[in-house]
């Protein structure tokens, strides 16, 4: 017998190939079937509907992104390097095809509860607080000028964001993605500088 995560894994990642084949709207719970070789009932033992997987498939794909975003950080890096360094992982993230799945599900979901649980898988992902540490740090090693950190931060989140939906909705041109983030990237950080 599967451990239960495991097999929550494998219906998840079902999920997400038919998800990525036909739409959101467009997967039933039996195409996940179909993919998972899961029966209707284990799919339900596991998750009580098509949004708890997804939910939980977002879940996942975040704690991934974090993960991959911490094992990168050196406790010797500058502030800098670190704000670099989440924007190499958040740039390598824009081949996920989650994002856009995210926004079609927003767009097609139409149960106020399950729209607030992906609004808050997105608002409680450690962003915030790992870019505001990350901004602390730099202004106590007075590598940065002193500001507001916690703004500081939103600006930085909502710039990359806006960077990344531009990537998914009107071009998916990586290299011209890449260049954009640079430059944002060099602005942003003057911005910072406390030379």
């Amino acid at each position: 017998m599967m451990k239960r995560d495991v097999k929550k894994d494998l219906i998840t990642d079902a999920a997400l190939s038919c998800f990525l084949a036909s739409g959101y709207s467009g997967t039933s719970v039996d195409s996940i079937v179909k993919a998972s070789g899961v029966s209707k009932g284990g799919i339900y033992w596991h998750f009580k509907s098509k949004e708890e997987i997804f939910l939980y498939l977002v879940q996942k794909w975040i704690n991934e992104r974090q993960r991959d975003f911490e094992s990168r950080l050196k406790p010797e890096d500058t502030a800098s390097e670190k704000l670099n360094k989440f924007v190499d992982c958040t740039l390598e993230q824009a081949k996920s095809p989650v994002p856009s799945l995210i926004h079609e599900f927003a767009m097609v979901v139409r149960d106020e509860s399950v729209l607030n649980q992906i609004k808050d898988l997105m608002n409680n992902y450690d962003d915030d607080n790992i870019l505001t540490a990350i901004i602390n740090q730099g202004i106590e090693s007075g590598e940065f000028r002193p500001l507001d950190a916690r703004a500081s931060a939103e600006v930085f989140r909502t710039l990359f964001e806006g960077i990344m939906m531009r990537c998914h909705f009107q071009h998916k041109d990586i290299s011209l993605l890449r260049r954009i983030a640079k430059t944002a990237m060099n602005i942003y950080l003057e911005g910072l500088s406390n030379k």
